[in-house]
């Protein structure tokens, strides 16, 4: 199940998506966006309370995004996607950016090397 709510305020105009974006609600959802894009200039995809996306739902994502909407999100899974769409972490998951490490970490490395 999907809802989709459209905000529309002049030229700029919102999408908001609740539920699981995926099977036939992908298709429901390009419609919306579709008619919501022939009479807005500016465009975002709220996709804070989605709770689940399958590989259509990202593709439409990515479709929109590169159409110049913009992606809202929340949360650590919907964020890596919309990064993912936006180029900022590659689909494959490789090339992650390094993992920098804190103060905390590295003292109680160099604790566990110590006391061998």
């Amino acid at each position: 199940m999907l809802r989709i709510t459209l905000h529309q305020d002049g030229p700029q105009c919102c999408l908001e998506l609740a539920g699981r974006l995926c099977g036939p609600w992908v298709g429901e959802t390009e419609n919306a966006w579709r008619s919501a894009q022939s009479s807005a200039r500016e465009i975002e995809i709220d996709i804070r309370a989605v709770t689940g996306i399958d590989n259509a739902g990202r593709n439409l994502l990515a479709t929109m995004h590169h159409a110049g909407a913009r992606l809202i999100a929340r949360g650590l899974w919907m964020t890596s996607v919309v990064d993912e769409i936006t180029g900022k972490l590659p689909f494959d998951g490789t090339k992650r950016p390094p993992r920098t490490r804190g103060v905390h970490a590295t003292q109680s490395s160099q604790i566990r090397r110590n006391s061998k």
